[in-house]
């Protein structure tokens, strides 16, 4: 049977490195991005490290029907090995709305829609934050994480935040719901013999974090704090985090290494949480 990864955001360079870490290992490997040109572009140029077949296909994951449309463009092409979602929108690029949801609401589309294609040894890791991690959480708002397809999500997000939400909050916030949201679906894949991780990176030297250091001057300090700073004297960039250090996980979360990993965050942050957790 083919067997099949499946990569969004794959015009990022999170996504583009994911889906060379993850082409080794399967057949076929199926990139989605909203980004048409440049999703051409990064296709061509991961189809000349492997011999898997590249496969294109632009969408955007906040129509509610492209998850599904995905998910059926997937099930056309093989056997799904892995889902890996790095998709998503930061505080400078979008307001509030949509990153609650592209972020949150079409993570959990996701996953839905995937679901019947899930065979033994399934695996979806999506990609959250270091910053769920972060701040004050209240159960009144977890609870309005936890049903991320309600059709009243938006006026309940809302009322437990208690005011006119900012993107900076939401996306934390949004980040948070992914993670206790894999942690279920962990339940519902597993009974099918699949897996469903969270994985929270850092900060990390791509398009997104260098944007995010441009508008947040928070960020430079985070960098300093970080422990992990092997890579530091690279030029260009004070983030510590390189998208291998992501794509090398992902890579082994989706292999039989990691065959009993499920239900988990797994932070990729250089040890970022365990310095703000510490310090004084």
């Amino acid at each position: 049977m083919t067997s099949i990864a499946v990569v969004t955001g794959g015009a990022g360079s999170m996504g583009s490195a994911c889906a060379t870490a993850l082409a080794s290992d399967v057949d076929v490997v199926l990139l989605s991005d909203i980004d048409a040109q440049r999703l051409e572009v990064v296709g061509k140029e991961v189809q000349q490290t492997t011999t898997a077949n590249i496969v294109t296909t632009v969408g955007d994951l906040g129509d509610p029907h492209f998850a599904l449309d995905l998910a059926t463009r997937s099930a056309e092409l093989g056997e799904l090995r892995a889902l890996v979602h790095t998709a998503g929108l930061s505080p400078a690029m979008a307001g509030w709305h949509e990153i609650l949801r592209v972020d949150l609401v079409a993570s959990a589309r996701l996953l839905e829609a995937f679901l019947p294609l899930v065979v033994k040894g399934s695996v979806a890791v999506c990609v959250a934050s270091v910053s769920g991690h972060m701040g004050e959480f209240d159960p009144a708002m977890d609870a309005v994480l936890d049903e991320p397809l309600a059709a009243d999500l938006e006026a309940r997000f809302v009322s437990a935040a208690g005011d006119e939400p900012d993107a900076g909050n939401t996306y934390r916030l949004a980040k948070r719901g992914v993670i206790r949201m894999c942690r279920r679906a962990a339940i519902e894949w597993g009974a099918q013999g699949g897996r469903v991780i969270s994985l929270s990176p850092g900060l990390i030297d791509t398009e997104m974090g260098r944007l995010e250091l441009q508008h947040q001057p928070i960020k430079q300090w985070l960098a300093e704090i970080t422990p992990v700073s092997g890579e530091r004297s690279e030029p260009d960039t004070v983030l510590p985090g390189r998208t291998h250090h992501i794509s090398d996980t992902v890579a082994f979360l989706c292999s039989k290494h990691a065959e009993f990993i499920s239900g988990c965050d797994i932070l990729v942050d250089g040890g970022l949480l365990a310095a703000l957790e510490h310090s004084s």
